[in-house]
């Protein structure tokens, strides 16, 4: 009895090398495009300033260039930004949400709670004031 041999399609390197996942290329984006956006947002902001050079988009049109890497950072930080919220949005989804009365109250609770430790922190603060006072003063 003959078997069959499965017809495999040859794919080429380049497109092996293209759609293959490395461990490490999303981290290495994160670092690329928060350092563009970093030298775009400087270029826009005017701390960073270009002179007369060899390529003329950078040093005739400095703003264009800013605003085209600001477009490329972020779209790099959507790309490495995006894989970590896509298994969260079916759990958003089975999540059950407060009502309005039981975020009102809970709203309530940490509202007093935060004015009370500011107000024993405040105490504790003209208490220590008050005794470094005396006694740095005689």
């Amino acid at each position: 009895m003959a078997v069959k041999a499965k017809a495999t399609e040859k794919k080429s390197k380049v497109v092996e090398i293209l759609t293959t996942d490395y461990p490490w290329e999303n981290l290495l984006l994160g670092i690329l495009a928060s350092l563009s956006l970093a030298l775009s947002i400087m270029i826009l902001g005017g701390i960073l300033t270009t002179e007369d050079g060899p390529i003329p988009i950078i040093s005739d049109y400095p703003n264009l260039f800013a605003g085209i890497l600001l477009g490329i950072s972020i779209v790099g930080l959507l790309l490495v930004i995006y894989p970590f919220f896509v298994p969260a949005l079916p759990e958003l989804k089975k999540m059950s949400w407060a009502s309005w009365s039981t975020y009102l109250d809970a709203s309530v609770r940490v509202l007093i709670f935060v004015i009370f430790f500011a107000l024993v922190f405040f105490a504790y603060d003209l208490l220590l004031a008050e005794l470094s006072g005396r006694l740095f003063t005689r």
